[in-house]
């Protein structure tokens, strides 16, 4: 059985295409919450460690993981110098481990704007001086069949084998886009609390932001029946509206945990552990890779190796 160690792994979705795929995977973050989280979700051994400051120690065909990415990310306005070394740092730990471990290969998950940064390059060149063929390209997420239009760079780096080439097989196996329709109609008349995660924010502040709403500024949106979500932040932060939602009446509200938990990809089987507040829920949920492109993903791995 092949072994996979996820990096900053969040709440696992990365980890879980691996794992149905039949990998054995560990995942490694900083936090209990989150740990709590990964393990109900998949199942799989999680490790609390500070990756600022310690090492994984093992050995791992295939390293994959996501960094922070706030310093990049195109709905972060604070873009301070010393926010973004802070996450440059752990962009650099994430290379120190493919370094260290030398897997078959490794699979960096991120923000397409760290591709225009100078030191995301270095990284990928200190892994080429090392023998990897390194690649990146920018996938969206409803392109293998997820109901977010979520895109997202995915750099490799492969022993013995061609990033280009494992890039191209990727691309080959893209599938149709689900809407957002077709993962939350389910809950469209569920009450409030009623199905676990099914919550979202009171909201005293959405007429202050009628505007953006109507133009989509700066992440505020109403999402549609019939078109895969686009990218969203923490709901509790930039309100994302669900589809029968009307300015003009009054009649609105954000969509649940519940929802965007199925709008990015995650089964239904899945709920969170209790006494887990709706922030980190959906923090959680908008920080992790789609379970649906990371099920795709896996596949190219295992053909791979």
């Amino acid at each position: 059985m092949y072994k996979v160690l996820d990096l900053f792994s969040g709440m696992g979705g990365f980890s879980s295409g691996f794992v149905h795929a039949g990998f054995d995977v560990t995942g490694v973050d900083i936090s209990d919450q989150v740990g709590m989280a990964y393990e109900k979700f998949t199942g799989s051994k999680f490790l609390k460690i500070d990756l600022r400051n310690e090492d994984v120690i093992g050995d791992f065909d295939v390293v994959i993981g996501g960094p922070p990415c706030r310093p990049w990310s195109a709905v972060n306005r604070s873009k301070s110098r010393g926010s973004k070394h802070r996450d440059f740092y752990l962009l650099s730990r994430f290379f120190h481990h493919v370094l260290l471990m030398r897997p078959k290969i490794f699979i960096l998950e991120n923000v397409p704007l760290l591709r225009n940064d100078p030191e995301f390059f270095a990284q990928l060149q200190r892994a080429a001086a090392a023998g990897y063929s390194v690649a990146h390209r920018i996938f969206r997420y409803s392109d293998f069949g997820a109901a977010t239009s979520r895109r997202r760079l995915i750099a490799v780096g492969i022993l013995d084998g061609s990033g280009d080439d494992f890039l191209n097989d990727l691309e080959r196996i893209k599938g149709n886009p689900m809407d957002v329709r077709s993962v939350i109609s389910d809950f469209r008349y569920a009450c409030k609390s009623c199905l676990p995660d099914h919550v979202w924010p009171n909201l005293n502040t959405v007429g202050r932001y009628r505007e953006k709403y109507y133009y989509g500024r700066f992440g505020w949106r109403i999402l549609e029946w019939d078109e895969p979500a686009p990218s969203f932040g923490n709901v509790m932060k930039t309100y994302i509206l669900h589809p029968d939602s009307d300015l003009d009446s009054g009649e609105y509200r954000p969509v649940s945990v519940l929802e965007v938990s199925r709008i990015m990809g995650f089964n239904h089987g899945f709920s969170f552990p209790e006494g887990l507040g709706m922030s980190i829920r959906y923090q959680m949920l908008v920080d992790s890779v789609s379970p649906v492109f990371s099920s795709v993903l896996s596949q190219a791995v295992l053909k791979f190796l």
